[in-house]
């Protein structure tokens, strides 16, 4: 796919916002935007760069790969990506960490968008088990950035 990504170089891109923050955005958004060669930095509508993302959905699957890294499916209606939880010393310390976030459970992720045997997924900064009603909260506000920023 070829792209007139981002105009400016590198350099500048710490020069916007939206570089700095987690950007919320929908599942689906996430399996289109374009991905810098280095893997790093993402994106939005060809004219935004960003490194963070942030997704409200439901989790749809779980699957405990080691006692340090657990797997979470999250399914926003637009599409769903696996998002990586690596737990902390701490956390593995408290087993009733994971069960935080069982199949059915709302959550917001916040994270690194990342490409893994060429499948897109999310490598898990934060992870919160939110009211259901955020999701569609997040829709609305998903949908007003996609309207007046991207």
């Amino acid at each position: 796919m070829e792209s007139k990504a981002h105009e400016g170089s590198a350099v500048d891109w710490g020069l916007d916002p939206l570089f700095w923050t987690s950007v919320k955005l929908f599942v689906g958004d996430l399996h289109n935007v374009l991905l810098d060669s280095s893997e790093s930095v993402f994106f939005i509508g060809n004219r935004r760069v960003a490194r963070a993302v942030e997704v409200v959905g439901i989790v749809v699957l779980v699957e405990t790969r080691s006692p340090k890294v657990t797997a979470y499916n999250v399914d926003d209606g637009t599409g769903v990506i696996q998002c990586i939880a690596f737990s902390t010393p701490e956390e593995q310390a408290d087993l009733d960490t994971r069960a935080l976030y069982s199949l059915g459970t709302t959550v917001r992720v916040e994270g690194r968008l990342k490409v893994y045997r060429d499948k897109r997924e999310l490598a898990v900064r934060h992870i919160k088990a939110v009211d259901p009603n955020e999701e569609a909260l997040g829709w609305l506000e998903r949908l007003q950035l996609r309207a007046h920023i991207f």
